[in-house]
Formats: structure tokens, sequence, C-alpha cells
């Protein structure tokens, strides 16, 4: 049996996944959480609950209600916590180093984006940049390794 990978998602996904339940971020974030091993930090659920209960996105999107928001906050918050004792400068957007700093001291398998700020850095000290489709596909392949087909 594979180990499960911790993962970190950033804001765009969580925010993705909470707008369109039937999303490919949806499906992984909500669907397929018990396959890996959530990491955040206070900073991320600080910047999650920000950007969910912003009025603009709230008046646009229509799903962004008090439950989705709150159910995907829960998951986060219930995730495995680290606590960032630094956040190095590294990407070229300085509001998704909490991303790279979370991920690097959760020691996290995979980071998962579709952000081109943060892709750019595949591999990050070891661990993965990826967006959604390649994380789906890590899993699928761990699953169907732990899953062999019976042979008839």
């Amino acid at each position: 049996m594979s180990v499960k990978p911790t993962v970190v998602f950033d804001t765009q996904m969580l925010l993705r996944a909470t707008i369109n339940r039937k999303s490919l971020p949806a499906r992984l974030f909500f669907d397929l959480h018990l396959a890996y091993h959530l990491a955040a930090s206070a900073q991320i659920i600080a910047e999650a609950r920000d950007v969910l209960n912003r009025p603009g996105l709230r008046a646009k999107f229509s799903t962004l209600t008090d439950d989705t928001v709150s159910n995907t906050l829960n998951l986060l918050v219930n995730a495995r916590q680290v606590i960032l004792t630094e956040i190095a400068a590294i990407s070229r957007d300085p509001k998704d180093d909490i991303f790279l700093a979370t991920a690097l001291e959760a020691q996290a398998h995979y980071l998962i984006t579709e952000d081109n700020d943060l892709l750019v850095l595949d591999p990050y000290q070891g661990i993965r940049v990826i967006n959604a489709l390649d994380f789906l596909r890590v899993l699928q392949e761990s699953q169907a390794k732990d899953n062999p087909p019976s042979s008839a």
C-alpha cells in the first residue's frame, strides 16, 4: 500500500472547488480528500476565509453560500496544521509565498494550483507544484498500484 501524499491547495483551487461542486478542484478537495493528507496554515485559512467571503464574489457566484464556504473552511481547519515561522520571498507574486511556505513546513509532496507564478517553480525544494488534472492522475495511478486488477 502506498503512502498517502501530503498536499497543499492554493486559494484559487479552494475558490473553484467551493463555487462549482462538480468541478475537478471540488472532486479533488471534497470527494477524494481521503486519498491524501491535507495540510494548511493559519495564513492559508485566513486567506481562504477572506476570499470566500468577499461580497463581490458572493454576489457573482450564488453557490458561494455560508454553507458551502463553511464546508471548505471546515476541511481546512481540520487539516494538518503547520505554523509558519518564516515566509520566504520566492514567487513572482508575494501573495503566493504562504502556499510555498506551508508546503515546505508540512513536508508536502504536492502543492495543487493553476497559478503560473507557482507552476513555474515546479519542483520547489522537492515539492511537486502541479495542476489539478495532474494531481488527479497521481491519485489514480496510486490507486491502480494499490488495487491491481485481479487475473481471471
